[in-house]
C-alpha cells in the first residue's frame, strides 16, 4: 500500500501527498454537513391579508417553500395559529378567526370541509394566541393567551380547560412518556408594546402550572409570538413571528436548549407572521419494559463457603459422633 506522507527533500518531517489531502478535506466538509443538518418543519403565516399558506421550512437555513392557501370550498383560513402532528402524521391546525380545528394536506394545504370541527369549551372569542400539540399520552394540549389557559382538545373540537397559565404561552410542544409539556412565552405583550417574558417554561399536563426553565437570551430578537416543536431526536425548535409594527422582519430559526431555555438563532426566513411550527409526530413514546420478575427470596444457609451450603461447628460435631456411633454398632455386630 502506498503511504499518504512523502518526506520534503533536506527534512525528516512527513508531507501530505495530493491524495490525503483529498481525504482530510472531504472528511471535513461531510462534518460540516453532518452539523448543518436539520429537519423540515411546516408553519403558516398568519397574517396574510388574502388568506394563510402554508410553507415547508428548513430549519438548517430558514429557506421555505409554500404548499398552498390552507383552504376548504368554502373559502381560505384567515387566523391559523397553532399547528402539530398527530401520531400517523397528519397535521392537524386551529384558526383564531373562525374558531375551528381540522387536519390540513401537507402536500397542498387544502381542509376537508367534512373536517372541519368548531372548537367548543373556550371562554374567549378572540385574542387567544393559540398553542398547539399533541403527545404521547394521545392528548392534544391546547394553550390560549386570551383567559391564559391549558386546555385538553378534543378532535371533536371539544375544550376541556386543565388550569391556568401564568404566563402569556402562545406556543406548546410535547415529548416522551410521560409527557414532557414545554411553553415558550410571548416576545412582546402587545405589538410594539413592552417586553414579555421572552421564556421557556415546563407545564404540568395535569395541572398547568409553569416551572421555569429560562429565558431565551439577548440574541433572539424581538418577536411577537412563536411557535415550538420538537423533531423526532428530541431537539426543541422555534420559529418566531416578527412582524411588528407593520414590518415584515422576517421570522427567526431557533434551537432551544431544554435545560437553560437559551435559544441559538439558527437563521432568517424569507417570510414572516409564523406563529406556528409543526416538525414531527409525538416522539419518545417508547415505554422500557417492566424488569423481569425477580425469584423469590430463599431461606439463607447458616453458613456459606464460596456459595455452597456447609455446616457450622456444632454441626460438623453431630456428624461426626454419628459416623463414630454408627461404625462402633457396625463393629459390635461383626463376628
Amino acid at each position: 500500500m502506498h503511504s499518504v506522507f512523502r518526506f520534503a527533500e533536506g527534512s525528516r518531517l512527513p508531507v501530505m501527498t495530493t491524495l490525503a489531502r483529498i481525504v482530510v478535506f472531504g472528511s471535513a466538509v461531510l462534518c460540516a454537513s453532518s452539523l448543518a443538518a436539520a429537519p423540515v418543519g411546516f408553519s403558516v403565516n398568519a397574517d396574510a391579508p388574502d388568506g394563510d399558506s402554508l410553507y415547508a421550512v428548513d430549519l438548517a437555513d430558514g429557506s421555505t417553500s409554500a404548499r398552498g392557501l390552507v383552504q376548504s370550498a368554502t373559502g381560505a383560513f384567515l387566523d391559523v395559529e397553532g399547528l402539530a402532528f398527530d401520531a400517523n402524521g397528519t397535521l392537524w391546525g386551529v384558526d383564531e378567526q373562525s374558531l375551528s380545528l381540522f387536519p390540513i394536506s401537507t402536500g397542498n394545504g387544502t381542509v376537508n370541509l367534512n373536517e372541519v370541527q368548531a372548537i367548543t369549551g373556550l371562554s374567549a372569542t378572540s385574542g387567544n394566541d393559540f398553542g398547539l400539540t399533541f403527545a404521547c399520552d394521545g392528548n392534544l394540549y391546547l394553550s390560549a393567551v386570551a383567559d391564559g389557559t391549558l386546555y385538553r382538545l378534543g378532535l371533536d373540537g371539544a375544550a376541556t380547560p386543565i388550569g391556568a397559565l401564568a404566563e402569556n404561552i402562545s406556543a406548546l410542544a410535547a415529548y416522551g412518556n410521560p409527557v414532557r409539556l414545554v411553553g415558550l412565552s410571548n416576545g412582546l405583550q402587545s405589538d410594539g408594546g413592552p417586553v414579555d417574558s421572552r421564556s421557556l417554561y415546563d407545564i404540568d399536563p395535569a395541572t398547568g402550572a409553569l416551572t421555569l426553565i429560562g429565558a431565551v437570551g439577548p440574541a433572539v430578537a424581538d418577536y411577537a409570538q412563536a411557535g415550538l416543536s420538537f423533531d423526532a431526536d428530541g431537539n426543541l425548535w422555534a420559529l418566531t413571528d416578527r412582524r411588528i409594527q407593520g414590518q415584515d422582519l422576517g421570522s427567526e430559526v431557533l434551537s432551544i436548549d431544554l435545560a437553560t431555555g437559551q435559544a441559538t438563532v439558527v437563521a432568517t426566513t424569507p417570510e414572516t407572521g409564523f406563529e406556528s411550527l409543526a416538525v414531527a409526530p409525538p416522539a419518545g413514546c417508547t415505554v422500557a419494559p417492566p424488569p423481569p420478575p425477580q425469584p423469590p427470596p430463599t431461606a439463607r444457609p447458616r453458613s456459606r463457603v464460596d456459595g455452597i451450603p456447609t455446616l457450622d461447628f456444632y454441626g460438623k460435631l453431630g456428624a461426626a459422633l454419628a459416623l463414630l456411633l454408627t461404625g462402633f454398632l457396625v463393629l459390635r455386630q461383626r463376628p
